[in-house]
């Protein structure tokens, strides 16, 4: 049986090496909407403080590369580095979540909206984000826990 869970906002997180797609649930984690993809360069940090301050998340939700067959790779290491680094700035817990087809996933959506992959490049990986946020509410409901803290 599903608990009830805290209320506040989430974020989650598409971690990219040119860019990052950032999505949010409402107070009450019914709906998460896409939020904003900023770019992983030296701007990245004092621009995802300022999306902290204004939302003040109850935890961050980072989508994990893990392969079909359940293997790491090194995009899986990368991912694991930058929120490690993300910990030493950021007050809520932060958790990894297994993001297996959710980029495909957002591409599928793009192409059955009619979008092609040049006018989805904009909105990708916010859409990714969406869906790793999707992923972890939906554990976080079913009390299978949220994968791995960092």
């Amino acid at each position: 049986m599903a608990s009830e869970i805290t209320r506040g906002r989430r974020i989650g997180l598409d971690f990219g090496e040119v860019r990052i797609g950032l999505s949010l649930s409402d107070l009450d984690s019914i709906l998460v909407s896409p939020l904003a993809t900023l770019t992983n360069d030296e701007k990245f940090k004092s621009n995802f403080k300022k999306i902290l301050a204004q939302n003040m998340p109850v935890y961050i939700a980072i989508g994990w590369p893990i392969h079909l067959s359940g293997s790491l790779s090194a995009k899986s290491q990368s991912v694991k580095d930058f929120a490690t680094g993300l910990k030493s700035y950021v007050d809520v817990p932060i958790y990894l979540i297994d993001e297996r087809l959710t980029t495909t996933d957002a591409y599928a959506q793009m192409r059955d909206a009619g979008k092609s992959m040049k006018q989805s490049k904009e909105i990708i990986d916010q859409l990714a984000a969406v869906g790793i946020l999707n992923l972890a509410l939906s554990l976080e409901k079913s009390d299978k826990g949220l994968g791995n803290p960092i």
